[in-house]
């Protein structure tokens, strides 16, 4: 059944595209009371699909590809409409451009990319310590999908590394993808994508080794952790124009 925020965004982007505005509680439903999303999706939700909508209307509204139209005197925040943004997600099947490129890679990496930050926002200790390790696997699967070890060793500039076991660092894969999906790789754009990768580690290290509670300095820290992952990939995997 679709109840990964992916499927959830799109089907909202669906449901909105349709109308000229729709109420936020009509959208969700309520128990025994079905929204146009679980018809949209055929769902009947559970508590915890609909409390995951709630969470993707949320997103969207962030990425501004949904926004509240205001027009309304007694509950202004919460009628709904898409943007022009939001059509052109719709139209591309994907929330953004490094959605794009991460679904033709695999799908679970843009649920992993969206159930990091869907994490962080619950704020709970293990919330957030979930999000840091899904901005560092988000990082780790990506490269490993897109970098295969021997399509890496077939590169004219691969030169083994002793300090790795199987010869290939982080920066073989980070020039690797970049020159699969940008055509070619800047030794600047690559500098700042492995430090960036660097920062993710070191935080998420940090984290781990943590014995205390994670309070608002660590959500923060997790907040860093998923923009510098994002921006490792955008500089990898996107086309400058891409990026923006």
């Amino acid at each position: 059944m679709p109840t990964t925020l992916r499927e959830l965004k799109l089907g909202i982007l669906r449901v909105l595209a349709g109308r000229r505005h729709q109420h936020k509680t009509n959208l969700l439903g309520r128990p025994r009371y079905p929204g146009d999303l679980e018809r949209e999706l055929k769902l009947d939700f559970t508590p915890e699909q609909r409390t995951l909508a709630d969470s993707a209307i949320e997103q969207l509204k962030t990425s501004g590809l949904v926004r509240p139209t205001y027009a309304d005197i007694s509950d202004p925040q919460n009628w709904l409409e898409i943007t022009a943004e939001g059509k052109e997600a719709l139209d591309r099947g994907a929330c953004d451009a490094l959605d794009a490129a991460l679904a033709e890679l695999g799908e679970h990496l843009v649920d992993m990319r969206a159930e990091a930050f869907a994490a962080l926002a619950r704020g709970t200790e293990e919330s957030v310590r979930q999000a840091s390790h899904s901005g560092r696997e988000l990082i780790g699967q990506t490269l490993r999908l897109g970098a295969p070890d021997e399509a890496v060793k077939e590169q004219p500039w691969f030169t083994p590394d002793s300090t790795s076991k199987s010869g290939i660092t982080r920066r073989h894969r980070l020039r690797y993808v970049m020159q699969a999906t940008r055509g070619s790789s800047s030794d600047s754009d690559l500098r700042i994508a492995e430090r960036a990768c660097d920062l993710v580690l070191e935080i998420h290290n940090r984290l781990t080794a943590a014995s205390h509670s994670c309070g608002s300095t660590e959500a923060g820290l997790v907040r860093e952790l998923l923009a510098a992952a994002e921006m490792a990939l955008k500089l990898v995997m996107l086309s400058d124009s891409a990026a923006d």
